[in-house]
């Protein structure tokens, strides 16, 4: 944004310069060709690219100086890739009062340009094609003061009854040379205008990329300011939007004042008011200074904010979609820059979850955005959490460490994860790392470790008690018997992830009838699970299974858990509690037949013998 202001500016003024001094010289001696000559033998020695303009410039005199040509292209800088010419005009005008020139001051009726592009490419160290332009024109203007340094000379007031730019393309290539995007002012109308004055503009164009289609739409209108020196705008009462911003951002504004500077080594822009959303509004204040470094500071607030569309499942191709976009010009803007800013809100929606008194700092370490601290009132508990997401990383990395005391844990799981088997009100403190596009992805990636302690909650999909007072086996059980739930006092446990395979270790879960202990495992990769457990029974549910079971009086049950996500199975086996308790009753006997089947073998052995002699 800050290379479009400067060099759009820049381009308008070059452009009016250009023609001014041609208009000079053509009252004085009319050259088509010899005026070329001159022109293109300036930019060389100003900037080292070639200048072409094929066609021949024509002049219209009295009252008002005109001059009119076209095929204009600028070379590239030298060592720059020359496949593209760095700016091409098809079509430029420009008129001039010739009576205020005599009493110096410069009165131009109209300026218009027609089909422009300006290519936006890479050279070597990575430096931009409008930077080594830049550089090259402020070491002439350099010299060329220092040279003038002692002539004294009049200020020249300038006016410009309309400037009008149509159909003005700026295409971004990459380090590659490849066409990442492309900018288009399709048209641009300033009428009136005076140095230091206010007066209406009005512009509007499209953005296009091979990762955001369709085109986007955008338009800009206000009143605009340029200093006699051309090196501050200000833009009040603008209003800005951009349409087809995304799948999930249909349309976004701006309003307010806008003012860009430019200084010697950065561009400063500043902008105070309201940023919109799909008719939603946050007052908005930046300061930004684009340099070398750029050094940016932000602050976001809003009473109400509902963003249910970053939350809806992404189907198959969006979500390879945003797999594959190109996020390095966000990440090298990072690694440029220092960014710090606030956000608070009142009331914030995701996904029919409401998150009040919302609070959060925001800064970044090269390509890392940080969130340290988030927090909030939500899932009737307090939330506080640290994050970062890494653009250089591909797909996204994202670190978290949520802190979430007296919640309730189903709200939350059947908000951001569509899980809605498990119930209950306590603490959750996670640090984990992944990577990924959508929910899948970062759980197939999940690597970190992690607490859960939970109270007066529920087990959706099964009855454990059930289980243990019919005495089934739940292998031969269909969808049906999932329908239930186990109700417990206390669930806690120890999370460990690796690339997706979570270990609950430590696990334990307590109720009125029984006692669950043990450890789980699930993997994201394969959405299957798996566990071990021991039951401890308790109460009217203990005697009656010891009832039925003598023999498993203060024994602990063995408690399977396997299967998918979709078809979890459990067990409960008797059998081999039973077995386990007579194993050595039946050793016992086992040695003792053996015993007596070797002495009556013996026995008769000998008999047999005696009979022989």
């Amino acid at each position: 944004m800050k290379t479009l202001f400067k060099w759009s500016l820049r381009l308008i003024i070059a452009v009016v310069v250009l023609f001014i001094v041609a208009a000079v010289a053509l009252m004085i001696f009319f050259n088509s060709d010899q005026l070329k000559t001159t022109l293109t033998k300036q930019v060389k020695e100003k900037t080292g690219a070639e200048l072409v303009i094929e066609q021949d410039l024509s002049l219209t005199f009295f009252p008002w100086l005109a001059i009119e040509t076209g095929g204009i292209s600028l070379s590239q800088p030298p060592l720059f890739p020359d496949q593209n010419p760095a700016l091409t005009i098809d079509a430029v005008s420009a008129s001039i009062k010739l009576m205020p020139l005599f009493s110096g001051d410069i009165e131009v009726g109209a300026v218009s340009v027609s089909d422009a592009t300006l290519n936006m490419t890479q050279g070597p160290q990575g430096k931009s094609n409008l930077q080594a332009f830049t550089e090259a024109l402020q070491k002439a203007e350099s010299e060329s003061t220092e040279q003038e340094a002692s002539a004294e000379s009049k200020t020249m007031e300038l006016s410009l009854q309309k400037l009008e730019l149509n159909n003005f393309t700026v295409n971004q290539f990459d380090a590659n040379n490849k066409l990442s995007q492309s900018l288009t002012l399709e048209q641009l109308m300033i009428e009136d205008f005076r140095p230091g004055e206010f007066r209406p503009v009005t512009a509007s164009g499209k953005i296009a990329s091979e990762v955001n289609k369709p085109v986007m739409k955008w338009a800009v209108a206000g009143d605009l300011k340029v200093s006699s020196d051309f090196k501050q705008i200000d833009l009040q009462k603008m209003e800005a939007t951009v349409d087809n911003v995304s799948s999930s951002v249909q349309s976004v504004g701006l309003k307010g004042l806008l003012s860009v500077s430019q200084a010697n080594q950065s561009t400063q822009i500043e902008h105070k008011g309201t940023v919109t959303f799909d008719n939603q509004s946050a007052q908005l204040t930046v300061s930004a200074g684009l340099g070398r470094l750029n050094d940016i500071k932000v602050s976001v607030s809003a009473d109400s904010l509902t963003l249910d569309q970053f939350m809806a499942t992404s189907g198959e191709k969006e979500t390879k979609a945003q797999a594959e976009a190109d996020l390095s010009p966000v990440a090298d803007f990072l690694k440029q820059s220092r960014i710090q800013g606030d956000l608070t809100i009142g009331s914030l929606n995701l996904k029919n979850t409401q998150f009040t008194q919302v609070s959060a700092k925001l800064y970044n370490k090269g390509a890392t955005l940080h969130l340290d601290p988030f927090k909030a009132q939500a899932f009737q508990g307090n939330l506080a959490t640290t994050a970062s997401v890494d653009f250089a990383s591909k797909p996204l990395a994202l670190a978290i460490q949520p802190d979430l005391n007296n919640i309730q844990i189903g709200d939350l799981l059947a908000a951001f994860f569509d899980f809605e088997r498990l119930s209950g009100l306590g603490a959750l403190d996670l640090d984990m790392k992944t990577k990924g596009a959508d929910v899948k992805q970062m759980l197939q990636n999940l690597n970190g470790t992690g607490h859960i302690n939970l109270s007066d909650g529920a087990l959706m999909g099964i009855d454990i008690e059930k289980l243990i007072t019919s005495g089934l086996s739940l292998q031969s059980l269909n969808k049906e018997n999932y329908s239930g739930k186990t109700v417990f006092a206390g669930l806690k446990g120890d999370l460990k992830a690796n690339n997706g395979v979570i270990d609950l270790s430590n696990f334990a879960i307590n109720s009125p009838v029984f006692d669950l202990v043990g450890k789980a495992m699930t993997d994201a990769n394969k959405e299957s699970i798996g566990g071990s457990f021991q039951l401890v029974l308790k109460g009217a549910l203990k005697e009656q299974v010891e009832a039925k079971y003598p023999k498993l009086k203060d024994k602990k049950l063995p408690f399977e858990l396997k299967g998918t996500w979709a078809e979890p199975k459990a067990n409960i086996d008797y059998e081999a509690i039973l077995k386990a308790e007579y194993q050595g009753k039946i050793d016992e006997k086992k040695e003792e037949l053996e015993d007596k089947v070797k002495d009556e073998l013996e026995d008769k052995l000998g008999d047999f013998l005696k009979k022989k002699r």
